[in-house]
């Protein structure tokens, strides 16, 4: 066996979690072809197949467990080490943090600031993944989440940063055509534009049960936004969306409800001196724009 180069091991996990080379790809946020080299090289390197092609996708030869295994635990280790070398020194933050965060905070307020670390911390390189797709953190997908929803596993740390404040949006040529709501029985009348395959805006999870058949469905907010602004219907969205649309306008009687925004890491990587600096300088952003993102700014 040549020796195991550590980045293709990520690669590795990457693929045994999400079955394929295309998911693996998007969610590490690279190619096909990258992981499918840098797989390929792995299992040169351990003299062995790691891989079977199955119906339902690719899964672990016995080899491949057990390095997958034993990847797991460098992994769990190596953010110990970091941790306890944290604790005890001044260390500064060197090295990668994967962020992921919803695209459309990302655009709006963590890319744009990007610089503004780089500046500051030269030596930290942040990969940013603006995704509506939740990685999985306990999994080592990603290094630090922002997410609206608590996790569950006692492995993370958990911290809360803000409130996401969201509202019922319907462009006003739609409103003039088909009227202004007046309350959650009028919607029977009105066509709704819902989250394709999530829950949709926490305090609006009720709009599917008034209108189990929605006119129209998206992957996220974005396409709702779009949707709504074109004059499709009704949709529940985050204010900061729907606010910035100049067509949308809010349908008060239809209520205002925020959920928690939470930065979540393991709890080994939590005093690692390159999550801190980075979750820090998140939960700032968001401070920054508090009134923005908590809906307030309209109200």
């Amino acid at each position: 066996m040549d020796r195991l180069d550590w980045n293709d091991l990520k690669f590795l996990l990457a693929v045994h979690r999400r079955g394929s080379l295309a998911s693996a790809a998007k969610g590490l946020g690279v190619t096909k072809a990258t992981v499918s080299r840098r797989l390929a090289a792995l299992e040169e390197a351990a003299g062995a197949r790691l891989f079977d092609r199955k119906p339902t996708g690719l899964e672990l030869t016995m080899a491949g467990k057990e390095l997958a295994a034993a990847a797991e635990e460098m992994g769990h280790a190596l953010g110990s080490v970091e941790a306890r070398v944290a604790s005890a020194s001044d260390a500064k933050p060197v090295g990668t943090v994967r962020l992921t965060a919803p695209p459309w905070i990302a655009a709006r307020y963590i890319i744009p600031f990007l610089p503004e670390l780089a500046r500051a911390y030269p030596a930290l390189n942040v990969q940013l993944v603006g995704s509506d797709q939740i990685l999985n953190v306990a999994q080592g997908e990603a290094d630090l989440a922002l997410r609206n929803v608590r996790p569950a596993q006692a492995s993370l740390a958990c911290r809360k940063i803000g409130d996401l404040g969201g509202c019922v949006y319907a462009s006003t040529l739609y409103l003039e055509r088909r009227g202004t709501p007046r309350g959650r029985d009028d919607l029977a009348s009105h066509d709704v534009l819902v989250y394709a395959d999530l829950g949709g805006m926490p305090g609006f999870e009720w709009i599917r049960d008034v209108c189990p058949k929605p006119v129209f469905q998206a992957n996220g907010p974005e396409g709702l936004t779009s949707a709504a602004a074109a004059g499709l219907g009704l949709a529940a969205l985050p204010c900061l969306l729907g606010d910035a649309q100049p067509t949308l306008v809010r349908v008060e009687a239809l209520g205002f409800a925020t959920c928690d925004l939470f930065l979540v890491t393991q709890e080994q990587l939590r005093k690692t001196p390159r999550v801190r600096v980075v979750s820090d300088y998140v939960a700032e952003l968001v401070a920054r724009h508090r009134n923005e993102i908590e809906g307030r700014s309209s109200r």
